[in-house]
């Protein structure tokens, strides 16, 4: 009988254990199932964040593009206006040499003819020429005119090395930035799309350079000017400024436009949302420039007050985030 009874609660115990592994077997298949898919889903978010990531330096890339057509006219007045006196100056020039070579032609016959000293009479002759010529303004004007042609000549390559420092994509290595210098080009090429009746001021403070692509931080310099000479309609103020606390880089650019209501401030940063009219803007400038701050660590903010004028603050971190250098 205890035999018996033996048995069965073996048969009992062995037919529970095939149970259990046969459901230890189904959970061990569904949760290598549930791995395979995550491992799938993960792949494909991966993915996804590799093609988002593309499309969002497309995107900026595509935004500076934009700014460059809608600034095309400013800056090709920017360059033509030196090249104008330039070659004006050359024209200048091509006259004094060749008044100076009839000038040296004149002595030179004078002192073949003479042999040794000069007569009364080929002094005289000398004099007259110099005073028709005028020989000793075209000497003092000569210096002028190649000063004056160096620096229209520096002044276009300034622009066109602003411009391609601007146009150019970004590596995907951060660099040293010198923000000071990064404004200035940025005003190089930004001053053609800024209005006649807008004054400039700059107060550049003394900073250390940081981690970022310059490129970038000049698209949203040339956003922020860009709009703040657009919200001007009469005589106004166009300030830039940077300074420096203990943790960031400040940048403010402020105007005395025509400001922004609560409702416009609260949507300023939304992609596409625009006050201007059709085919004058595209809504992504701010979007972009928000973005562009959040990929260095920094924050923007914007004050306004319709009526008075906007600012807007800028602070970038002096040392770049772990998160923001694998980005």
């Amino acid at each position: 009988m205890d035999i018996e009874i033996l048995q069965r609660s073996l048969a009992r115990e062995k037919a529970q254990r095939n149970l259990a592994e046969q459901l230890l077997e189904d959970k061990s298949r569904e949760l290598f199932q549930s791995y395979e898919k995550l491992r799938s889903s993960h792949d494909e978010l991966e993915h996804a964040h590799a093609e988002v990531k593309e499309k969002q330096e497309q995107l900026v890339q595509s935004e500076k593009m934009a700014s460059l057509g809608i600034m095309s006219a400013g800056v090709a007045h920017e360059i033509n206006n030196p090249l104008a006196f330039v070659f004006s100056n050359v024209n200048s020039l091509s006259h004094a040499v060749d008044q100076f070579k009839i000038f040296h032609e004149l002595i030179e016959k004078l002192l073949q003819s003479s042999q040794s000293t000069i007569s009364d009479e080929e002094r005289k002759k000398i004099d007259a020429f110099c005073k028709e010529s005028d020989i000793e303004y075209l000497l003092e004007d000569c210096t002028e005119l190649i000063q004056e042609t160096v620096d229209g000549i520096q002044r276009v390559k300034g622009i066109v090395a602003g411009l391609k420092d601007f146009a150019r994509a970004d590596t995907a290595e951060r660099e040293s930035v010198d923000i000071n210098l990064c404004i200035r080009n940025t005003l190089k090429i930004a001053i053609g799309q800024v209005k006649s009746n807008c004054k400039i001021e700059e107060n550049l403070g003394d900073l250390p350079e940081i981690s970022g692509f310059s490129g970038k931080i000049g698209q949203v310099i040339l956003n922020l000017i860009v709009n703040a000479s657009q919200a001007i309609d009469d005589n106004g103020v166009i300030s830039i400024a940077t300074t420096l606390d203990e943790s960031d880089v400040i940048i403010t650019v402020a105007d005395t436009g025509c400001g922004m209501s609560k409702e416009t401030i609260d949507d300023i940063f939304t992609p596409f949302f625009t006050t201007k009219p059709i085919g004058e803007g595209t809504g992504l400038g701010l979007s972009v420039s928000h973005g562009i701050v959040e990929e260095h660590g920094g924050k923007i903010r914007v004050d306004s007050e319709q009526g008075k004028g906007t600012c807007f603050t800028i602070r970038l971190p002096l040392q770049a985030t772990e998160r923001n250098l694998a980005a």
